[in-house]
């Protein structure tokens, strides 16, 4: 990546967010909920800031030039180590480098990120510098995957469908969504990875939200007694939904999946039947699209019109739209852009020149249509997948077929 494009009308830009933080350095700190670290990138050279906690852990990424370079496509100088202090304080630092890059008059900063009691404290100290807001410069960066990152997200993936086959054999008659809900990360962490997020498990009438927020309690006969109070456990005949994924070394996977106790109802049957055919459609536009633009003529994926291909079938089938992107970008965040959905004024990445969410060789995005029926039931099928230049390599692997257990 050339730092004049990033650098824009700048002289230096001003990285505040953690996971932008790990992307350019391979910082990931204890708590990247926290601010923990700062970045900023000039035209020559890229600088962390962050305490004496991390001291060697930062050194050994400042001697690793190899490992540097895989990691960012940036810092081809390295990666210069500031330590900060309560009595040398990031600001006071941060002014120091900037009088030293002379000139250096306009400084970015993420708009979405910084919060105004820092901001604040540069204007203190950045004496004769403007302070100018940008937003999503990094993760533009961040949309096209380099081949160690597709690899990461490729191994999570696996996981994740491994976790899968797993979890049916936990399924059984009277389990509570927080069993198993606890069993896919006891799995996840088992097999040396983490969670990308908290695992969605609905089990009936529950399935019908989105974004499901089980009730959460501690392990232990006490807390076993409250959630059977409060938690229906699975029965007979009943519909669940899991949505989960893995991380592996920073890089996340997502994937749904809906399966059937006992004897299913026909219009969950129908419905599963209409979503998968709403997905398929969506997946063979992506995929060959991709295959005609090696021919003449200015071919490209559209989001958008995934999008409005899924919610037509759909539609059609006499179901309300899903109240959701058809997809997201994944990576370093479980929700990266892109996000592909038929309203433009919604469509990321910006610029383009149709205001569209245009896919391209190297994104990894989730296709993920669904229809609710508020109050009674939710279907779900989500697939995690590699955009390429002649198609598309779909990496979750599980069963789509329509299971009962």
């Amino acid at each position: 990546m050339d730092t004049k494009i990033l650098l824009q009308n700048l002289d230096a830009l001003l990285i505040t967010n953690p996971t932008n933080i790990r992307y350019l350095t391979g910082f990931g700190g204890a708590a990247p909920e926290e601010r923990e670290a700062y970045c900023l990138v000039t035209q020559d050279k890229l600088f962390l800031f962050t305490n004496a906690l991390y001291r060697e852990e930062v050194i050994q990424l400042t001697r690793k030039p190899r490992g540097l370079k895989r990691l960012n496509l940036l810092a081809s100088k390295g990666l210069t180590f500031i330590e900060t202090s309560r009595e040398n304080p990031f600001a006071k630092k941060l002014a120091e480098i900037m009088a030293g890059c002379n000139p250096a008059k306009c400084l970015g900063f993420e708009e979405n990120d910084l919060t105004v009691a820092e901001y604040q404290k540069l204007k203190k100290e950045l004496i004769g510098i403007t302070l100018v807001p940008t937003k999503g410069r990094i993760e533009e960066l961040r949309m096209i995957k380099r081949k160690d990152e597709i690899a990461n997200i490729s191994a999570a993936a696996k996981l994740t469908d491994q976790c899968f086959d797993f979890i049916l054999g936990k399924i059984k008659i009277g389990v509570t969504e927080t069993d198993i809900a606890w069993e896919i990360e006891s799995f996840i962490r088992k097999n040396g990875a983490s969670l990308a997020f908290s695992p969605i498990v609905a089990f009936g009438k529950n399935s019908s939200q989105p974004h499901y927020l089980r009730s959460v309690f501690a392990r232990g006969p006490l807390a076993k007694l409250q959630e059977d109070l409060l938690q229906t456990a699975l029965r007979s005949s009943d519909i669940i939904l899991l949505d989960f994924g893995a991380k592996i070394n920073g890089y996340c996977s997502d994937m749904t999946r809906v399966v059937f106790v006992g004897k299913p109802k026909d219009e969950w049957r129908q419905a599963y039947n209409t979503v998968f055919d709403a997905q398929h459609a969506a997946l063979e536009y992506l995929h060959l699209e991709g295959v005609k633009a090696h021919l003449p003529g200015d071919v490209r994926r559209s989001g958008a019109d995934a999008d409005h291909i899924a919610r037509r079938v759909i539609e059609r089938a006499g179901y309300p739209t899903y109240p959701h992107s058809l997809g997201h970008g994944v990576g370093l965040a479980i929700h990266e852009i892109p996000r592909f959905i038929a309203r433009k004024d919604r469509i990321l990445p910006k610029p383009q020149p149709q205001k569209d969410a245009i896919l391209l060789p190297g994104m990894v995005v989730t296709v993920e249509p669904g229809i609710y029926i508020e109050g009674q039931y939710g279907i779900r099928i989500e697939d995690l997948v590699l955009i390429r230049d002649n198609g598309i390599e779909i990496l979750s692997v599980s069963s789509k077929k329509f299971t009962i257990l």
